[in-house]
């Protein structure tokens, strides 16, 4: 239900980017994605991991239907919310002149900086609404909303920037926070209403400081890890320039939106998962070499594939100005596969570890990114923003292995780690194909691999995912197969 949605989320995007694209240019481009990338980042201060909170501190009471613990959830993320908003829009005014020389490269934009507050007010609001779905597990609510919320939204931003040009990329902005709060709002309201009993004022107090106190170290780890990865299109302005920021942003929006169905649907389905077996190992083990195993399937025909044609895609999507962003693009598709298969294990610790492991890791993903990104730059130049995200998501790779290892015995099944290197090796075929004398042979050998890998991935997806065979057996088949078996000396695979 996630992945169908995302689909069509993600053909609503390619939309929304090339209108925004042919209209602005490379440099307006830019300018957009600075916007989004300091709305993401003081979203972080602000939300300060409500989102997550509610959903790691709600999955459990959601199953035990204690309702006076959701309810004093629900109503201690809005108080908390009244507080750190209000706060947000105070430093907001008296830091404007210096924010805005830091994110947009000159203090003449204090005025727009003060106009992102309501976008950042939104936005978290949204982000409550969506966080309280989640932890009731409402999938089929979540799948319509964001289908829902990417048509709205890019009706309104297209809207805006035809009208006014580049004097309509903050109304956009602002326009797309609002739409998200809106339908989050729609949806909450229709699938679970108000709360069912009313919490007493020491409750809600409690559930209050319960996400503070989950907020507070998640938010310092996503500011090194996340808040990173939203910062690097305002290192990137004061490294080469705002048009070097179009490309990069327009590359992100492809390598994002193209898989951005496991994303949502690691957010919102297998993080929830994990949480609600965060305290037995073997399950924990079983379930991440089953989400590893499901991402590779549907991610690596997938990455294989829009490889081969990413010298076609990127003017289709956008135009032909931004012929710069395919050689970053390549190189962040390869990263991809070490970016979603590293992802399954840090889901995990941060539903299995403590917060300071939690923030260890990502603390070191942050380094790695800025650090790479940096002296990849000053030795490639453009490409070198590409280059650097494989390489930081190698080291990040490596991280959080090690980090889960020290509280699971995990072990990766035997086809697991066939999946991944073979992907990696096909993927880096393709890339390197220009460099020879095979350069014409680039996209057929590209799409001949990409369907190589998708004729056993349907298999498999048609056998274990869609086939309902427990019905016939009372066995799920992924029980039976490429699974860990815990037993006194740890952890094998059944293979």
């Amino acid at each position: 239900m996630l992945s169908g949605s995302s689909v069509l989320s993600i053909f609503l995007g390619m939309g929304s980017a090339k209108v925004l694209a042919v209209v602005l240019q490379p440099a307006g481009y830019g300018y957009y994605g600075l916007l989004q990338s300091f709305v993401g980042l003081t979203t972080l201060f602000a939300g300060l991991g409500m989102a997550t909170g509610l959903v790691r501190l709600g999955a459990g009471a959601a199953t035990r239907n204690d309702e006076v613990a959701l309810a004093s959830l629900r109503r201690g993320a809005w108080l908390l919310f009244g507080g750190l908003g209000s706060l947000a829009l105070v430093l907001l005014f008296f830091f404007r002149m210096a924010l805005s020389r830091w994110a947009l490269g000159s203090p003449d934009h204090g005025k727009t900086i003060l106009l992102l507050g309501i976008a950042l007010l939104f936005t978290v609001a949204g982000n409550i609404q969506i966080g309280t779905l989640n932890a009731y597990h409402r999938v089929g609510a979540l799948a319509k909303y964001g289908v829902v919320n990417t048509l709205v939204g890019a009706l309104i931003t297209m809207g805006a920037i035809v009208i006014w040009r580049t004097q309509g990329i903050v109304p956009a902005v602002i326009g797309g926070a609002v739409a998200t709060w809106g339908v989050s709002r729609y949806f909450l309201q229709r699938e679970m209403g108000p709360a069912r009993v009313r919490p007493s004022p020491s409750d809600t107090l409690d559930a209050a400081w319960s996400l503070l106190r989950f907020g507070g170290p998640y938010t310092a780890s996503m500011l090194v890890g996340t808040g990173v990865q939203l910062a690097l299109p305002i290192v990137i302005l004061h490294l080469l320039s705002t048009d070097s920021v179009g490309y990069y942003r327009a590359a992100v929006g492809i390598s994002v939106g193209y898989l951005g169905f496991l994303i949502t649907a690691m957010g919102q389905d297998y993080y929830p998962r994990l949480s609600a077996v965060s305290d037995q190992p073997s399950a924990l083990i079983k379930l991440i070499n089953e989400q590893h195993r499901l991402v590779m399937i549907l991610a690596v025909p997938m990455i294989l594939g829009t490889l081969a044609v990413v010298p076609f895609l990127v003017p289709l999507v956008y135009s032909l100005k931004f012929g710069p962003t395919v050689e970053i693009l390549e190189w962040q598709m390869i990263g991809d596969l070490f970016k979603f298969s590293s992802w399954t294990m840090s889901f995990a610790i941060l539903a299995r570890c403590g917060s300071t492991v939690y923030f260890l890791s990502e603390l070191s993903g942050g380094i790695f990114h800025l650090l790479a990104t940096w002296l990849c730059v000053r030795w490639f130049g453009l490409p070198g923003l590409g280059i650097g995200f494989l390489v930081a998501y190698i080291m990040y790779y490596l991280v959080v292995w090690a980090f889960i290892r020290r509280e699971i015995p995990l072990i990766w099944t035997a086809s697991n780690k066939k999946m991944i290197l073979a992907a990696t090796a096909a993927a880096l075929i393709v890339r390197i194909l220009p460099s020879t004398r095979f350069a014409n042979f680039r996209t057929p050998v590209g799409l001949a691999l990409a369907l190589i890998a998708s004729i056993p991935s349907l298999f498999l997806i048609s056998r274990e995912f869609l086939i309902p065979k427990e019905m016939e057996t009372g066995i799920r088949p992924t029980d039976l197969t490429n699974q860990p078996v815990v037993t006194s000396e740890g952890p094998t695979s059944s293979n």
